[in-house]
């Protein structure tokens, strides 16, 4: 008797532990262009004011106030770094915020951990969680290690680096055949170990790596997706470090009681002359090198670097990405970054342009009906020389943003839109975009450009459909509901600015107002 009850308790408990790992976040298996979370699927929005947001966990109320104010807005996601730069008034600093390595006698000793750092870590994965809030976690950011490693610089972190052999007491300069005393680049020869197999670093990195996934692990935590870095470019297809660093990142998920199927991308970026000219677009030439699409080493995408380009060419990057996605399997691309500033594709960084209010929100409504899985605002901070706004981060404006998706996601059914600007007519470049269910939901976005007028293709619908206006501005829904007819109907924005009509069929207003109920 006392053997079958063991048993009968290991079988609850293994039904229990199958189905808190069902909440993973994962990709919707109705729809695997979104995520799903929790067993529900989910558009992931946010914005923040820092990258690495864990190190505020120690910082008075600055992380939990950030956490709450994100929350309220109805955002859902934010991107966290594992680095120790300080956003200080003008510039960076690497001198003030906690390393993940203890220091012995004034240098860091790579063996040793910093309770501090970690910890911070914990408490941010432990609130984010508790609030529904999916963190994009990136392992590596190159801002870390790039710079001068003989003199102090406020924009240099490798001088300040634990990974630069003048700071530790683990190797010297010329134990590694990758690293030399002097001026880095900004992709630091110390990221190819994992390329190369260095006999020093790779072994040092790797600790780190499990270090993090351990914490992951140990916490239980399931709303975490892996960025392997920020703003991938290193490399060819023999010197290409994400494509390992994902695989091991997998491959020690499925080691792990219960296996984890964790998620990883790397970062995106599209090369000039334009990203429809495939036979110079490097990504979809070499397989091996930062593609998440025919890569079996990632499962996601992130196509964070289209959001530096505007206007129509913006949209229509995001629509042909995705039909290349397509080809391969439906997938989530998300959008971890998403700027102020203006960065056509094929531009240096340098020569990037002032951006404007209308211009930044307008990305995440493009994206959005575009199919993109995720969409996050760049934090609020401005480039030291130029003084260009980086991004929105978590300000009142993104603020009404989010609130107006959260608005806009609880009216529809979100996995059953498809980008369809077929539909429309009458309209100029930039002017409307819409995401409909053709029969039974439709949505159009007006940008605030033309005449704010276009005409929609409603002759499939079964009957009239209610139509709504959404004012993004004030996150509200406008006036009252009327009813359109099917046919050719011409629709005009009831002001300038951003807007979206909604047109339900009454079969789909039933069984949102059910959903609600729930």
């Amino acid at each position: 008797m006392r053997a079958k009850y063991v048993l009968l308790l290991v079988f609850v408990w293994l039904n229990c532990r199958t189905g808190e790992l069902s909440a993973q976040i994962r990709p919707c298996p109705q729809n695997p262009w979104y995520w799903e979370y929790r067993n529900r699927p989910t558009f992931l929005v946010g914005a923040s004011d820092r990258d690495n947001i864990f190190q505020w966990a120690d910082d008075g109320t600055k992380l939990i106030d950030q956490l709450d104010l994100l929350a309220r807005c109805g955002g859902n996601y934010i991107r966290c770094t594992m680095s120790s730069r300080h956003y200080a008034p003008g510039r960076f600093r690497w001198d003030v915020l906690p390393y993940p390595f203890a220091k012995k006698d004034g240098k860091y000793d790579l063996t040793v951990w910093n309770e501090e750092y970690w910890s911070r870590f914990r408490r941010f994965l432990t609130e984010t969680q508790k609030r529904g809030i999916i963190v994009q976690l990136e392992l590596w950011d190159r801002w870390n290690e790039s710079g001068d490693s003989n003199r102090s610089k406020a924009a240099s972190g490798w001088f300040y680096s634990p990974w630069n052999p003048n700071n530790n007491v683990n190797y010297d300069w010329r134990d590694s055949p990758l690293l030399k005393p002097g001026r880095t680049g900004f992709y630091n020869p110390f990221h190819y170990a994992a390329a190369v197999k260095d006999p020093v670093l790779l072994a040092y990195q790797q600790r780190f790596i499990q270090k993090i996934l351990d914490e992951i692990v140990a916490g239980d935590f399931d709303h975490v997706l892996f960025q392997i870095d920020n703003e991938s470019g290193i490399g060819d297809e023999s010197l290409e470090p994400d494509v390992y660093w994902a695989r091991y990142v997998r491959e020690y998920g499925k080691k792990q009681k219960p296996p984890r199927d964790w998620y990883v991308c790397t970062s995106r970026r599209f090369h000039p002359p334009t990203p429809y000219r495939t036979e110079t677009f490097q990504d979809w030439n070499n397989p091996e090198v930062r593609v998440p699409v025919v890569n079996p080493a990632f499962n996601y995408c992130d196509l964070s670097q289209n959001n530096g380009t505007t206007g129509q060419t913006h949209y229509d990057n995001l629509i042909w990405f995705r039909a290349q996605v397509a080809k391969h399997g439906p997938r989530p691309i998300n959008h971890i970054k998403a700027y102020h500033f203006n960065w056509p594709i094929g531009l240096r960084f340098r020569d990037r342009r002032p951006g404007t209010d209308a211009e930044a929100g307008a990305r995440l409504w493009r994206a959005l009906f575009a199919g993109a899985a995720s969409f996050r605002f760049h934090r609020s901070t401005t480039f030291q020389e130029s003084g260009i706004l980086d991004g929105f981060g978590l300000n009142q404006t993104a603020q009404k943003h989010l609130r107006s998706v959260r608005l806009f996601l609880d009216a529809v059914t979100l996995i059953d839109l498809r980008p369809h600007n077929g539909l429309l007519s009458e309209r100029l470049d930039d002017e409307a975009y819409c995401f409909a269910e053709p029969g039974s939901q439709y949505a159009i976005f007006f940008t605030g450009g033309g005449d704010r007028s276009v005409a929609i293709d409603l002759t499939s619908s079964q009957g009239e459909l209610q139509l709504r206006w959404l004012d993004i501005a004030r996150s509200r829904w406008s006036g009252q509901p009327t009813m359109v007819g099917k046919g050719i109907r011409v629709l005009q924005a009831p002001g300038t600015g951003h807007w979206v009509a909604l047109l339900l069929s009454e079969e789909q207003t039933r069984a949102r107002q059910k959903e609600k109920r729930r």
